[in-house]
């Protein structure tokens, strides 16, 4: 896992790099002309993080989607009332995900939230209604992270991207734990 997270930003250095040398090799625009957009920039760099997005997303709603019900907003490592549930956990990355979306789009974007009654207030986890709610904000939540990045696919956003990217690959490994606890084999390490 570890090292597939450090291949992802590997990548994501590395085209930057390129893109940094490129620009250092380039003849200085003539007075009073802009330098011509590179389309492709903005996809070099967005195209492998929306790829490890998509890759940790579909972990996150397979574990969603399959863990049993009779643990799923029940158990808790040792009993400890201080450690979350599967639910909580899913619905906390939910959270953090849906106000990383938020926090990554334009300020276009954002006032039209705003406007529409659908700014997230905060980072508080969605209350658990069902295993079946908790699939859909799920899904929604990496939607929306997508969602911002492809609509503002600004390099300053590099960091929330990889944010999004490294917290719910911690908390996957956290569900992946609760899997093993109840001797279940987790859908990841599956034939």
């Amino acid at each position: 896992m570890t090292k597939r997270i450090l291949f992802s930003l590997l990548a994501v250095v590395v085209a930057l790099g390129s893109e940094l040398a490129g620009a250092q090799n380039s003849p200085p625009p003539a007075p009073g002309l802009k330098p011509a957009a590179s389309p492709s920039r903005p996809a070099q760099l967005t195209e492998p993080v929306l790829e490890r997005i998509k890759n940790i997303e579909e972990k996150m709603v397979t574990v969603a989607e399959d863990f049993p019900d009779d643990l799923y907003n029940i158990y808790r490592p040792k009993g400890n009332q201080d450690v979350r549930t599967v639910a909580e956990i899913l619905l906390h990355v939910a959270g953090v995900n849906r106000r990383m979306g938020f926090n990554l789009s334009t300020k276009q974007q954002k006032d039209a939230l705003f406007a529409a009654g659908k700014a997230p207030r905060s980072v508080t986890p969605f209350p658990y209604v069902s295993k079946q709610d908790t699939v859909a904000q799920v899904k929604e939540s990496f939607a929306a992270v997508r969602k911002a990045i492809q609509d503002n696919p600004d390099p300053e956003n590099l960091e929330g991207w990889l944010y999004v990217i490294a917290h719910s690959s911690e908390h996957f490994g956290n569900l992946v734990t609760y899997y093993r606890e109840n001797g279940l084999v987790p859908p990841t390490s599956r034939q």
